[in-house]
């Protein structure tokens, strides 16, 4: 049994997921389509800011076309391009809540650009390599207050990750959310809580990670926002 444990009491974004399983799988120097990804986003990271998900153009891509795109990415494994879809699906689901629109309707903007998609199958790639039989989350720490974006301030959490976090008390009552009163700003962004929720994650028990097997894995991950905090830690524990 291979358990992949994510902790995210010090918040979570799309950024932090890849590089945190793109770490684990150590597969950077074999595999060539999760490499160019990887790469490609460290020589733009001080570029992405996490502001930047809430950001608007004037164009934007239909959930029918990042559904194509992800499609047509053939470099990349059926099963990976299947995590990148599950993880969109959760954006478009929250996205069309958010602003009363339907799944054909609705647009991305700055989680619709190359950069994210390519993000998406980054995670995807990773966990091909991972290949855990189960995938536990920890509680999910925000901040508070308000970030700027192109409409304005809006409130922590944002829209859509509110919307995100109102589906999960659905469908995971036990899965916990908090907000750290000393971080005076956002912690958790739309691609980082679809990525945990799109690649099937569930609630860990208090503890749970502790309790049994061997610490097999570990790294941690910080986003390109400074919360004063530490980062996303990510384990593998097999038993």
């Amino acid at each position: 049994m291979k358990t992949l444990y994510i902790d995210c009491t010090n918040g979570v974004s799309g950024d932090m997921v890849l590089r945190a399983l793109s770490d684990l799988a150590g597969i950077l120097a074999e595999n060539e389509p999760l490499r160019a990804v990887y790469t490609h986003h460290h020589d733009h990271e001080h570029d992405h800011d996490h502001k930047h998900e809430h950001e608007h153009h004037h164009h934007g891509r239909s959930y029918e076309d990042v559904k194509a795109i992800i499609d047509a990415q053939e470099q990349y494994t059926a099963k990976a391009r299947q995590t990148a879809q599950s993880i969109y699906s959760v954006i478009a689901g929250a996205e069309a809540g958010v602003h009363g629109m339907t799944l054909e309707t609705v647009h991305f903007h700055e989680v619709g650009r190359d950069q994210a998609i390519a993000n998406a199958l980054g995670i995807g790639a990773a966990l091909d390599v991972i290949s855990p039989d189960r995938i536990l989350v920890s509680k999910i720490n925000d901040g508070k207050g308000f970030v700027d974006c192109a409409h304005g301030r809006i409130p922590v959490p944002v829209p859509a990750v509110q919307a995100m976090m109102d589906e999960c008390g659905k469908k995971y009552p036990a899965l916990k959310f908090d907000t750290c009163a000393d971080v005076d700003t956002e912690m958790v962004t739309p691609s980082g809580l679809a990525a945990v929720i799109g690649i099937g994650a569930v609630p860990a028990e208090s503890g749970m990670m502790f309790m049994e097997g061997r610490l097999t894995g570990e790294t941690e991950a910080k986003g390109t926002r400074d919360t004063g905090r530490g980062g996303l830690r990510v384990y593998i524990i097999e038993k």
